[in-house]
């Protein structure tokens, strides 16, 4: 008699690109490979992350790690040494740093960026070079679609390659709606909530510009705050990119510069470092946006719904605050002309409070009472004051002490104006507080400690007593809570839910607080 044969199942490792897999087409595995790259379609050429993004993950969090430890070691160093060369100190002629790059490339790095800094600490010049965190920076995240690059999907292809489950889109949509401190302010949760099941019901019939959001939500909750291992994150970046061009965004069209936000958003979330792309990206949501009149008051335009008023008031206050983010961190002006705008700032108002068929906006509710929307109001105030310090740091002509003193006057004044729930406490006494309060309140703190170094940092190389004090505090408390918080995110950890908070503007203020420390020590010491 004749045996049954036991059938034995290979499951072979998966090498190829998503593409190459859905059209059967041999992988080279390049990025892109050479098949993708035939297809002019080098941007959607992208690699399971079961496979490349475990072991990417774990490169770029030791290059962190390393580089964090050698900054460290540097500060003490500095901090140990007794005595100086003698040399009277120079005052930098110039804010402006180029960075050397091949001759087919100038990177232009303004007085604002971290390492501007390094100008004047000469004892840096010998030291040893961190690692370069630009290789950090996703480049299959779909932004060189936005810039023409790479060949557009129709809308259905998208929906076909890119739509996860629904059962997978609702967990992600539910996560990121539980981390209230990420959720963008113009995404209003009833709104989005009827949309969403309208999505599921006929997605081909969607605004694709409004599909652009849900992926760039799906692409935020995957990367940042869902513990699942599961592949495909930067999947939904690119399908994100693909939805914003084939909803024709750049034509300014409803949702065009909300989506275009929330894009922008999860790619300064998603980053460990800012790329020139971003500034570029920042330099068209602005324009369109103003193309669009978000940069004026809309309860003054006649045939715009309360409803509507409030949301635009919420779409310019976040691109505002991105793009003044992204400037600084790069070395450049902001992308918006400051005294060429009035609309007034967010409302502290919950989403039950209104909603799309609003006669009438509520009054606002107190400070003293707690909202999602407060953080953004109090940022919203703080950064004012912000864009006031790098208008004044990054001018060409000199500033005196007065404007000096007089911004770091008002500065102090609305720190101590605040709510309550966003003035400076540790974490021991936040043992009670949710995870999102704590890391909105580090925000709001880490950015009144970046104003003041910022504020100082010219004077700090001449000298001036009352600026060397203030600076050396301001960085002193920047490290030190940095320093605290490392240990939070991670598992067990207060923060652990909050990881996305350590990106790449919680990772700048720390290298601007080292730099400015490192900078106090060397006029110190001399």
């Amino acid at each position: 008699s004749t045996q049954p044969r036991t059938k034995i199942t290979r499951n072979r490792e998966l090498r190829a690109c998503i593409e190459c897999r859905i059209r059967k087409l041999k992988c080279d595995r390049r990025s892109p490979c050479s098949a993708c790259t035939r297809r002019n379609a080098g941007a959607t050429c992208v690699y399971d992350r079961n496979i490349t993004g475990i072991q990417e993950e774990h490169d770029m969090r030791l290059r962190a790690e390393a580089r964090v430890e050698y900054l460290e070691q540097l500060v003490q160093q500095l901090s140990r040494s007794s005595s100086g060369d003698g040399d009277e100190t120079t005052v930098s002629s110039g804010e402006v740093e180029i960075t050397a790059l091949p001759p087919s490339e100038v990177m232009y790095n303004g007085s604002t960026h971290w390492s501007a800094m390094l100008e004047d600490v000469e004892e840096l010049g010998s030291g040893e070079g961190g690692s370069d965190l630009s290789s950090a920076i996703d480049d299959d995240d779909g932004t060189r679609l936005l810039f023409g690059q790479g060949k557009p999907l129709p809308y259905r292809e998208i929906l076909s390659q890119f739509l996860p489950p629904r059962r997978d889109a609702d967990r992600l949509v539910a996560s990121y709606f539980r981390s209230k401190a990420i959720v963008a302010p113009f995404i209003h949760s009833g709104q989005f909530s009827r949309m969403y099941h309208k999505f599921w019901d006929d997605p081909a019939s969607t605004s694709p510009l409004w599909t652009s959001i849900l992926f760039s939500v799906l692409d935020i909750s995957a990367r940042t705050l869902s513990q699942s291992s599961a592949g495909s994150h930067s999947r939904f970046a690119v399908a994100a990119a693909h939805c914003l061009t084939a909803g024709s965004y750049f034509r300014a069209r409803p949702l065009a510069v909300e989506a275009l936000v929330l894009y922008a958003q999860r790619k300064c979330i998603t980053s460990m470092d800012m790329s020139s792309d971003l500034a570029v990206l920042f330099g068209i949501l602005i324009r369109l946006a103003i193309t669009q009149g978000y940069h004026r008051d809309a309860s003054k335009i006649v045939g715009i719904s309360p409803f509507a008023v409030e949301m635009r008031r919420r779409t310019w206050s976040l691109a505002m605050q991105l793009d003044l983010f992204v400037s600084f961190q790069l070395g450049l002006p902001s992308t918006v002309q400051y005294p060429t705008w009035d609309t007034p700032p967010p409302t502290n108002l919950l989403d039950s409070d209104f909603d799309e068929d609003t006669i009438e906006l509520p009054p606002a509710r107190p400070d003293t009472e707690h909202t999602e929307l407060l953080f953004y109001v109090a940022k919203h105030k703080l950064m004012a004051v912000f864009e006031k310090i790098v208008r004044l740091t990054q001018s060409v002509g000199a500033y005196t002490d007065s404007e000096v003193d007089a911004i770091d006057a008002e500065l102090r004044v609305i720190h101590t104006s605040l709510p309550i729930v966003f003035q400076p406490r540790s974490l021991a006494e936040s043992v009670a507080d949710s995870p999102s309060i704590i890391v909105t309140r580090l925000c709001v703190e880490f950015i009144y400690l970046k104003c003041l170094c910022v504020l100082h940092r010219r004077f700090v190389t001449r000298g001036r007593k009352e600026s060397v004090q203030t600076c050396c505090t301001a960085a002193t408390d920047l490290l030190r809570r940095s320093l605290q918080l490392r240990t939070e995110f991670e598992p067990g950890g207060q923060l652990e839910t909050e990881k996305w908070f350590m990106g790449s503007i919680t990772w700048h203020d720390f290298l601007l607080g080292c730099m400015a420390l490192c900078l106090v020590l060397c006029i110190t010491r001399q």
